[in-house]
């Protein structure tokens, strides 16, 4: 099957070779790439910002990329920087001292599971939090007012159903 112009962008022009992904930034109409193949180095181009969900697929797989043997990578840590995320990732053969990766927070958030890390941080948040008890909740009936007695399905003054 033949690349598609779009695939072709995201290889080397040598050895066709996936590079990593080193700097990521929309710029105006445009999205600015640097990507650096393993054997011959880096090259810049742009892609149109309008299309950037059909980019999206290549961008996810040159930012987790390891930029010294091509393999995927793990992300150690996404920090923000101004409106940069500035990524670490360890490589299975080269550890942890790959070089940081700038990625434009906006396009990362869009590449990663980011906002899904961010959602299950709140959400661990939420649940470290102390929970109220049935006791706590059902202490007074919500209809009048009425402390309620231990394992009662009804108020006992007006009659509401405690749910």
């Amino acid at each position: 099957m033949a690349q598609s112009e779009d695939d072709k962008n995201f290889c080397c022009p040598k050895c066709g070779k996936i590079g990593t992904i080193t700097f990521l930034k929309a710029n105006g109409d445009k999205i600015m790439v640097k990507q650096k193949c393993s054997q011959h180095g880096i090259k810049s181009f742009k892609v149109p910002l309008l299309q950037k969900d059909s980019f999206i697929p290549h961008f996810r797989k040159g930012v987790f990329r390891c930029p010294e043997c091509g393999q995927n990578t793990i992300v150690e840590s996404a920090k923000m920087s101004g409106p940069w995320m500035i990524v670490k990732s360890a490589c299975p053969t080269h550890g942890n001292n790959l070089p940081e990766q700038r990625i434009w927070s906006t396009l990362y958030v869009d590449i990663s599971n980011y906002t899904d890390i961010f959602k299950k941080e709140i959400s661990k948040k939420q649940t470290d939090q102390p929970q109220p008890t049935l006791s706590d909740e059902k202490k007074f009936c919500p209809n009048c007012g009425t402390p309620l007695k231990e394992g009662g399905e009804f108020c006992d003054t007006c009659g509401a159903k405690i749910v």
